[in-house]
């Protein structure tokens, strides 16, 4: 099965400019852009109107909807596509008091300055207020050290941010109000946005439904990776191999907080298991989990797994703890399948080859699959001409899974696309701050 075209970007663009296209469309151009005034007024509206409906969209990409998921051929690019948009509306929604600022700076700069201060009037500090709750986000977002407890607890302040910006943009006398379309469209589109961030962002620990686990066993790979074993206690989670789910786990002295780990056991077995490298506060936490603690899995989200690739030769690489989706796809692949499997396993040196006993195992025993090693203290990193050379197939006609470091993983795809191999059969995950 070849996996979904992703069209979810293409939905989110027009859903961000058919505000923009209904503001044009209530009067002839030459009245909007007939003078220095009116040309800074309307760029300010423009880039309010554009702005407040990007971050309406940037909102509801954190949902996990699976339809929307689909739409973006995987959460990680429905993610990633969240924090672009999440940044292009930040600037836009700066950019339009600004623009409007200057038009009266261009008579006075005390009015200039007057306007972008509080006053009594509300609709318009409803606005302010608002901005300056997302710059403060934005600024710890970007340049504040925070763990990832804390940056989520600061993200929750984006939807009061939004709903701030809502009610100056609903309240202020502007061409929302005089257009009966773009009012009930707005409308329609913030209420959306702010329902979905309720449900996901202040609600989701009782109302997002999720999968009961009891971890039955914990199995210390070195002194920075585990592998848990979780039992289901009701019904189990039914995935591809090669996915990942949001856990957390219930137990003192462990942070509360939901995190992605990919699955890394055999889809066809009853428990789940999950390897994780200490990495951050909260993996780092872990080695205080017990036999025996509670935990709640949602998911299974991800389209990287060998059922959506094209072709039948294909190559696995993991770099470090990006080796666990490739470990879970090795242990579930029949010992019959007629793909042709070449799976790299890319560390700095021996020792941080955990799971290559396991992954020579699975290669005596099912001859689709190779298992070769890549060192880089030794060998260097690897290429697209490494992979080339212990490969049967050409490139081209090969579909690659990556799955490790961003930056191993961002260079490889550019050497690969440089030898002609397409965008499509290049499939990668990676786990930034959902």
């Amino acid at each position: 099965m070849n996996r979904k075209k992703n069209i979810g970007w293409l939905v989110s663009l027009l859903a961000i400019i058919m505000p923009g296209l209904i503001w044009l469309s209530m009067m002839p151009w030459s009245d909007r852009f007939f003078s220095p005034t009116t040309i800074l007024t309307s760029l300010g509206q423009l880039a309010g109107l554009t702005g407040m409906a990007m971050f309406a969209v940037t909102l509801i990409l954190i949902s996990r909807s699976k339809w929307l998921e689909k739409m973006f051929a995987g959460l990680n690019t429905m993610y990633n596509y969240h924090h672009v948009f999440g940044a292009i509306s930040f600037v836009l929604l700066l950019l339009h008091p600004i623009f409007l600022a200057t038009k009266y700076w261009l008579f006075s700069s005390y009015a200039a300055a007057l306007f972008l201060l509080p006053s009594k009037n509300w609709e318009i500090n409803f606005g302010i207020f608002g901005l300056l709750i997302m710059i403060m986000a934005i600024v710890l977002t970007f340049f504040g050290k925070l763990i990832y407890e804390h940056w989520r607890f600061s993200h929750k302040f984006l939807g009061l941010a939004f709903f701030l910006g809502g009610l100056h943009a609903f309240l202020v006398p502007t061409d929302i109000s005089r257009s009966i379309f773009l009012k009930v469209y707005m409308l329609i589109l913030c209420f959306a946005a702010l329902l979905i961030y309720i449900y996901r962002s202040l609600l989701q620990r009782w109302l997002v439904p999720k999968y009961e686990y009891q971890v039955v066993d914990i199995t210390k790979f070195g002194p920075e990776i585990v592998e848990i074993t979780l039992a289901p206690e009701t019904k189990n989670i039914s995935f591809f191999p090669g996915q990942f789910v949001f856990a957390e786990f219930d137990q003192a002295k462990l942070s509360s907080e939901i995190h992605p780990f990919s699955i890394s056991s055999d889809a066809g077995q009853e428990n789940i298991k999950l390897a994780i490298k200490y990495l951050g506060d909260y993996s780092e936490g872990l080695d205080k989990l017990k036999v025996g603690a509670m935990a709640k899995l949602e998911g299974p989200f991800g389209v990287f797994s060998y059922k959506y690739a094209k072709y039948k030769q294909q190559i696995w690489i993991g770099g470090g703890i990006g080796i666990t989706p490739i470990l879970s796809m090795a242990r579930s692949l029949s010992v019959d399948s007629d793909l042709k499997i070449v799976i790299f396993y890319c560390v700095k040196d021996e020792a941080e080859a955990v799971f290559l006993r396991e992954l020579k195992k699975i290669e005596k025993n099912n001859p689709a699959i190779t298992v070769l090693t890549n060192y880089s203290l030794t060998q260097g990193h690897l290429t697209a001409e490494k992979l080339q050379e212990n490969q049967t197939a050409k490139l081209e006609e090969t579909d690659v899974f990556i799955c490790g470091p961003k930056d191993m993983m961002s260079g490889l795809k550019r050497q690969l696309t440089k030898s002609y191999v397409p965008e499509e059969q290049i499939h990668n995950e990676e786990f930034t701050m959902y």
